[in-house]
């Protein structure tokens, strides 16, 4: 791992700072199979997470340079939006 950047691991088989799965704030509202496949939903969470003024202020300041845990790892997981959002400098878009 490389000192500063976020990164998801499974929380069922890893150490993590920030849980991000379901209940969590920074959960997946969106199902897979029910909302779409496993892409379709992460690219329905990044519309979702956007749109949301209150958590996109809160991704730099307490998911950034963390261990991100949640259960689909290491499948793609919503939480590679996160630390994607969370690494970036400057504005979110």
């Amino acid at each position: 791992m490389i000192a500063g950047k976020t990164w998801v691991v499974c929380c069922k088989k890893e150490p993590y700072d920030v849980y991000i799965g379901r209940p969590s704030k920074w959960g997946n509202p969106l199902k897979i199979g029910k909302d779409g496949s496993r892409q379709e939903v992460i690219h329905k969470y990044r519309i979702w997470i956007l749109a949301n003024p209150q958590l996109v202020k809160q991704i730099h300041s307490e998911l950034r340079g963390k261990t991100l845990g949640c259960w689909c790892k290491p499948e793609a997981c919503h939480g590679d939006v996160l630390a994607e959002l969370a690494d970036k400098d400057g504005q979110i878009p």
